[in-house]
């Protein structure tokens, strides 16, 4: 069965959420996830619809409880030069982001790579080639347990300058459903072994799923981190959404500050397929590729900015 181009957006987001992090081989009957929107509960509404770039109400919420180091597990890998317990950043004000300025036509292509401890997945090396191959930066959003699977991985996409690395929890839970220390572990544990492995500090999480609550927010600004969503999903963890459909969603989604959604972890199955042409697409439109960070003013935008 094809997607078919008519189908309805928020089936393939939902399909794409479940899908990204289940075993490969599974096939999603799309329909089916319908039954399945209100397990995002209110806890995916933007609380703005631009990115928050100053205090908010929520910007006063402190994490609760008293802190003990909480240090990664041994990574079985040859050896690092680098301490296996991150830097502590600075704390920040909460800035929940979906998009950039929409007044300026930059747009972030990001991809997560999670997994569960107990649903290995892989790492798609044609996403990094077609990457590559254009001269395009990119975010990747590294799971710390995917981080534990692939060091030598994690190792090859801190080697290139214009891969920006982000936090995406340690397991992949609904972090609204923990508790608040379970929230600081998920985040420290895997800032910790991105630093233990590449020397990289992240400064950027993205919820699993996008599910977030107000402490969530407040325990990553805690850890001085900026909390990641996006704007233009591709769907790409459904089987049979192929190239074709993917860069057909991009086209009709994508606007000045896009952020856009992608898999690397082996589970967006044609998105490597769809690169080329996508990129081709937003540079032909007069879009220009930037890094999260330099999006939303943490790093210096590219030279041939407008």
């Amino acid at each position: 069965m094809k997607v078919k181009t008519g189908f309805p957006l928020i089936v393939l987001v939902m399909a794409a959420i479940l899908a990204s992090c289940k075993p490969v081989g599974t096939a999603l009957n799309v329909q089916s996830t319908r039954t399945v929107v209100s397990r995002t509960r209110t806890s995916t509404q933007p609380i703005t619809a631009t990115a928050l770039s100053s205090p908010t109400e929520m910007s006063t919420l402190k994490p609760t409880q008293t802190l003990t180091p909480i240090v990664s597990p041994t990574i079985t890998t040859t050896a690092s030069p680098y301490p296996a317990v991150a830097p502590t950043l600075p704390r920040t004000d909460v800035h929940l982001i979906f998009h950039g300025d929409r007044d300026k036509p930059y747009v972030a292509l990001t991809f997560d790579m999670c997994q569960k401890p107990k649903l290995p997945a892989w790492f798609d090396a044609d996403i990094v080639d077609a990457l590559l191959e254009a001269d395009a930066p990119a975010t990747f959003f590294l799971g710390g347990d995917w981080m534990r699977t692939h060091p030598e991985e994690t190792k090859l996409l801190a080697q290139y300058p214009q891969f920006e690395l982000g936090n995406h929890s340690w397991s992949h839970p609904d972090m609204i459903d923990l508790e608040e220390i379970d929230m600081h572990r998920e985040i420290v544990k895997t800032q910790n072994i991105l630093y233990s492995l590449t020397g990289r500090q992240s400064r950027l999480f993205r919820p699993p799923a996008g599910l977030y609550n107000t402490m969530l927010l407040s325990v990553s600004a805690y850890h001085g981190l900026y909390t990641i969503q996006w704007d233009a999903d591709t769907a790409d963890p459904v089987p049979d959404n192929d190239a074709e459909n993917i860069n057909r969603l991009v086209r009709e989604r994508v606007q000045n500050g896009s952020i856009i959604l992608m898999h690397g972890n082996g589970r967006g199955w044609h998105t490597a397929e769809a690169l080329p042409e996508m990129i081709r697409y937003l540079r032909d439109s007069g879009y220009i590729l930037v890094t999260v960070p330099q999006m939303i003013g943490l790093d210096p935008l590219p030279e041939d900015q407008p």
